[in-house]
């Protein structure tokens, strides 16, 4: 009997931990019920490396639906500029390679890579907005990122966010448009 209640404590108190990946998710709709975005919990001032978002409208004459797994990463400012022989000039970058935990690995290598500065201007940020079709949504939904690269810059992902970014791509592969 000891054991069985031991086991039922066990149970219910993982349920009390376990997280709703999809009530996390920040959703914001048009005031006139059109336009219906998602995105994943991110602070602004300390972005994560990957983040989730959907956007869709449902206007007949703008109907649109983009779905995005961003990846940013921070790295020297210098490393977005070359040199040249009037001096240096911004990179123009291209390529995101994605690696999963079951090694397989996911690569455009069409893909612009944008820069920012950090707000201190000391750092750059290298964006890529990746758009998911079916095919990567199954594939981003089934599998966890270990990390990614930017232009042959690597960014390794916490298992933590790992879970957290498949959760999101399924919770918002089944959006339903209202």
């Amino acid at each position: 009997m000891r054991i069985i209640s031991l086991l039922l404590l066990l149970v219910f108190s993982q349920g009390a931990y376990a997280q709703d990946f999809c009530n996390l998710l920040k959703k914001e709709v048009s005031p006139d019920h059109t336009i219906y975005d998602y995105s994943s919990p991110f602070d602004p001032n300390e972005p994560p490396a990957v983040r989730v978002s959907r956007s869709y409208g449902t206007n007949p004459d703008y109907a649109t639906d983009n779905f995005f797994v961003i990846f940013q990463m921070t790295n020297p400012l210098e490393s977005i500029y070359k040199k040249t022989d009037t001096g240096e000039i911004e990179k123009e970058e291209v390529k995101l390679v994605v690696e999963f935990e079951d090694k397989s690995k996911y690569i455009d290598d069409t893909i612009k890579i944008t820069h920012d500065f950090t707000n201190d201007r000391m750092n750059a940020i290298r964006t890529v907005f990746y758009s998911l079709n079916e095919k990567s949504i199954k594939e981003f939904a089934a599998k966890k990122i270990t990390k990614f690269s930017l232009a042959g810059y690597e960014q390794a992902v916490p298992a933590d966010s790992a879970n957290a970014i498949q959760h999101y791509v399924q919770c918002l592969k089944d959006v339903k448009k209202d």
